[in-house]
């Protein structure tokens, strides 16, 4: 059983941090039932709606268990500090809500996971009064223009608004619209072909179909439809073997099955020349 939360066999509740005595948790539980019975009866002598009797319901319990000293004084928070702890702490405690005994665990991870840079987050009460709430980062994986707004996305393509992508230039980027949602295949494939990634400069996504890879040095590789992971490795393949990305070349075209075609800058040679299969 958690060492967190674990019922002695003497009657006491204990946490890492304290220890209730069995006989104080019940006396707090049963004058918190009663001041909640006080408040239904009440809301319903005055013939309030069902929704006003939970509120009375909620408040009165409330302030019961603070009075008894289940007041929240302490939330620890894990995995961040400074100004991102704070956002979490602003949202554990609801307007109006003072107790431990008021907080549903389920309910403030939701409102944890609510934050727009929070991937999970875990929640334990600490009996009398602290919340510790545990909490992993949604991570910066690429940089997404589109609209000439460049945004941090995550890996599932989400942007991640309270991040900077003036603080994440090391990140590849992605250029297009739906480039975001449809890029994590290309950027996995990316993490294997060093060769590839460190020559690049984007991948454009092109009629939300296919992608374009543009190179620091100025050339466009136009990738297949289908299978572009795959055009990619056999592009490091290329470039082991071949140099093809040291070549000054204005387009590799690998969009053919079995084809790959060049074209050279304008200033050095014109038209397309098939480099692999073809004629």
């Amino acid at each position: 059983m958690p060492r967190l939360a674990q019922i002695k066999l003497n009657g006491g509740l204990q946490s890492d941090d304290v220890q209730v005595s069995g006989k104080s948790l019940a006396l707090a539980l049963g004058g918190v039932v009663v001041f909640a019975g006080l408040a239904i009866a009440g809301a319903a002598w005055l013939g309030s709606s069902l929704f006003d009797v939970r509120e009375a319901m909620a408040r009165s319990a409330d302030g019961a268990a603070a009075s008894m000293g289940f007041t929240v004084d302490t939330i620890e928070v894990e995995g961040v500090n400074g100004a991102r702890a704070q956002e979490v702490r602003a949202v554990v405690t609801p307007e109006g809500r003072h107790s431990v005994l008021s907080l549903d665990p389920a309910d403030v991870r939701t409102r944890v996971e609510s934050l727009d840079w929070v991937a999970r987050a875990r929640v334990q009460r600490l009996w009398p009064s602290t919340m510790r709430i545990s909490v992993e980062r949604r991570q910066a994986y690429a940089r997404w223009q589109e609209d000439g707004e460049i945004s941090v996305i995550d890996y599932n393509g989400e942007r991640l608004l309270a991040e900077r992508a003036a603080d994440h230039g090391e990140l590849p980027l992605v250029v297009g619209a739906g480039a975001g949602p449809a890029a994590e295949p290309l950027l996995i494939a990316l993490e294997n072909l060093p060769q590839v990634r460190a020559r690049l400069e984007a991948l454009v996504r092109v009629g939300n179909r296919r992608w374009n890879v543009e190179l620091v040095s100025g050339t466009t590789i136009a990738l297949p439809e289908q299978g572009a992971a795959e055009a990619l490795a056999q592009l490091e393949r290329l470039q082991s073997e071949h140099r093809l990305l040291d070549r000054p070349l204005a387009q590799i075209d690998m969009r053919a099955p079995g084809r790959v075609a060049v074209r050279v800058h304008p200033v050095l040679a014109g038209g397309m020349r098939p480099l692999l299969g073809g004629a």
